[in-house]
């Protein structure tokens, strides 16, 4: 089967991701220079990093392979966007970045079966969505810059009948399908943590501060705690800034003194105990324990016990709209009757598919479970995927091969840019 070429399109629409820091094992050194621009160590990890996150968890990838295409493209990347710096022209509207950056880390956590298991992996990686939000602004108003001198380089090109039409053939067997569509509505019922879990996590969180106020490193109480609360993490977290963190978590930050340790601080993710290490301008170095709050069995029965109420309520004939407004915890769609956006079938979490092949348009399903609680799913319309077809969708077609075109233009126009620009990679395993 022959391989959509899609290469030459990621120089087009990229993947913005993160240039950021990464942990002190990685050695500050030049990898790569472009023109007089430099490409760290530190800034290829972190886009490496960041790519592997989001691809989400067991991809499979070869870091070693992937930082190599990385770097490639970091290097193009950075002859595209001289050429806009150097054009004054150019600029971009912050209401526009801000779009962009909302729009990409909706889609990052879209990868995931749930909101909370995309926080949950960047809470692994030692970031929120917050930091991820500061971190992202630079490379998306650059994507956005690039995006703009490409469109302005190669405003005129576009593609004969003929041409898609002959894309279409070299391409069938590699071609994706279009996606089905499909529209739901929901009532969501949370898991609650009951005043009883909170009262536990509370006491293992009042030990962990004794011990760390007797001069245990705080990853070693983690540790001593683990056996007791499996779900306890500790450590160094490095120099963090206020608006990179959840405010609660902020205020009690930048409120101690080096070496002062908090008390128990409660957050979206649980308690926290935080101890400072050192202050510099707008920065704090810290250390934290996070005790995750998470439903107990008793809690998770009692979300299950409610969502089968709802449920009985519906198959007796109320009003879905009326109840999703009434009882739904979903904040952001009980005002128009728990409607969810419009989605394709590859954007539905997994644990919706099997429900929703059992119904018909208008019909409910059973409480289905997911990590954020319980929904009663309506089914509201379901276009079914099928195969691209020249007769049926010729201008998803034209899209396709015209950008196909544009990224073949793009990697010829990249290639005389480096016949202009010096271009040098420090590192012989990344050549």
């Amino acid at each position: 089967m022959k391989l959509f070429p899609v290469k030459a399109a990621l120089i087009l629409i990229g993947v913005a991701m993160l240039s950021g820091t990464v942990g002190s094992e990685t050695a500050e050194r030049i990898v790569a220079v472009v023109g007089d621009r430099v490409i760290l160590a530190s800034e290829l990890a972190g886009q490496v990093q960041m790519y592997m996150l989001s691809l989400g968890e067991n991809s499979g990838v070869d870091p070693q392979r992937l930082a190599r295409d990385v770097l490639g493209r970091m290097i193009n990347d950075e002859l595209i966007l001289s050429a806009a710096r150097d054009d004054s022209t150019i600029t971009v509207p912050e209401e526009e970045i801000r779009a962009g950056l909302d729009e990409h880390i909706a889609s990052l956590a879209a990868r995931f079966p749930s909101e909370q298991a995309f926080l949950d992996q960047l809470q692994r990686e030692g970031m929120t969505k917050r930091t991820l939000e500061k971190r992202y602004h630079p490379q998306i108003r650059d994507q956005l810059l690039k995006q703009r001198i490409i469109t302005r380089k190669l405003s005129k090109v576009s593609v004969s009948r003929q041409e898609v039409e002959d894309f279409f053939t070299h391409n069938r067997d590699s071609l994706p399908p279009v996606p089905g569509k499909i529209r739901l509505a929901h009532i969501l019922v949370k898991f609650k943590v009951s005043p009883q879990t909170d009262d536990s996590v509370r006491q293992v969180g009042e030990e962990a501060r004794r011990l760390a106020v007797q001069g245990k490193d705080l990853g070693d109480v983690a540790t001593e705690l683990t056996p007791r609360f499996p779900g306890i993490v500790g450590g160094r977290v490095g120099f963090i800034q206020r608006e990179e963190v959840v405010a609660e978590f902020g205020r009690a930050a930048f409120s101690l003194q080096a070496g002062d340790i908090s008390g128990l601080v409660r957050t979206e993710y649980g308690y926290h105990i935080i101890k400072s290490h050192a202050r510099f301008k707008d920065s704090v170095d810290v250390s934290q324990i996070l005790l995750p709050l998470a439903p107990s069995p008793a809690d998770s029965l009692r979300a299950k016990a409610a969502a089968d109420s709802l449920h009985r309520e519906l198959q007796n004939g109320a009003d879905f709209r009326e109840l999703a407004k009434r009882s739904s915890d979903d904040d952001s769609t009980r005002g128009t009757g728990g409607e969810l956006l419009l989605m394709t079938d590859d954007q539905l979490r997994p644990e919706f598919v099997e429900p929703l092949n059992g119904i018909d348009t208008g019909q409910i399903t059973a409480p289905v479970l997911s990590q954020a609680g319980y929904h009663i799913l309506r089914l509201l319309e379901h276009e079914k995927g099928h195969p691209l077809s020249l007769t049926q969708d010729y201008d998803i077609l034209r899209n396709i091969a015209k950008q196909d075109k544009t990224g073949r233009l793009v990697e010829e126009w990249v290639s005389d840019l480096k016949k202009k620009v010096y271009v040098d990679i420090r590192d012989a395993s990344l050549r």
